[in-house]
């Protein structure tokens, strides 16, 4: 029983880093792909419509 134990004990450690490994890849991966609007210029189609922003 003990064997076993310590066998589980080492699956689930093992399950749980890969699964921290996966989140963090996952949120590098968002953030890479997130676009930062702020202090950017952009053409607007219909002036009256655009408000500027700092």
């Amino acid at each position: 029983m003990d064997i076993l134990a310590r066998r589980l004990t080492i699956i689930t450690l093992l399950m749980a880093i890969f699964a921290i490994m996966l989140a963090a890849a996952v949120e590098t991966d968002y953030r890479r792909s997130a676009h930062d609007n702020s202090g950017k210029l952009v053409a607007c189609s219909a002036p009256e419509m655009c408000r500027a922003s700092l």
